[in-house]
């Protein structure tokens, strides 16, 4: 049921808001969102949490695609997020730095529920606006995968934990 809940949640398309904010993770293509999003003008900055130390923006530009003056203008890289919760912490310190009221959340699918509930609790006062981005092609498929069965549950489990508390 998570993984099918997860599957629907197409992303449908964006509203306007202040910035965007893309949590790392898996392949590029939640960066790559994010750079879509704000090359297309649905908010003014992107903000890319989690990003591993090592990596810098030519890689970026490598791995999402994107103009490198996007990146240039328009992104800002957070490099100390580690987890979901560190994703949060960087977040709320970006959007109050910049006094954003409103953001696009950009990460996949079946990550969103979580991400949402953490970031909320960080920044209560934000509107945020989930964008996810489908990896669960067949839900019915994660049975027969050992590893991305295990993705899916370790992410339930994560869920479930702070939806108590």
């Amino acid at each position: 049921m998570f993984a099918r809940r997860a599957a629907d949640s197409v992303p449908a398309t964006a509203r306007q808001a202040d910035a965007i904010v893309a949590l790392t993770g898996g392949s590029g293509l939640r960066i790559a969102a994010g750079v879509g999003l704000v090359t297309a003008g649905h908010g003014e900055r992107l903000l890319i949490s989690g990003v591993n130390p090592d990596v810098g923006i030519d890689a970026l530009v490598t791995l999402a695609g994107g103009a490198p003056e996007t990146y240039a203008c328009c992104v800002d890289i957070g490099y100390r997020a580690e987890t979901t919760i560190g994703n949060a912490e960087e977040t709320a310190a970006w959007a109050y730095e910049h006094g954003y009221s409103q953001l696009i959340i950009v990460t996949s699918d079946y990550h969103m529920p979580r991400s949402l509930i953490l970031l909320q609790r960080a920044m209560p006062d934000i509107e945020l606006q989930p964008y996810p981005v489908r990896t669960v092609v067949d839900p019915s498929a994660i049975l027969r995968d050992g590893k991305s069965f295990q993705g899916v549950l370790t992410e339930w489990a994560k869920w479930r934990v702070t939806t108590l508390g």
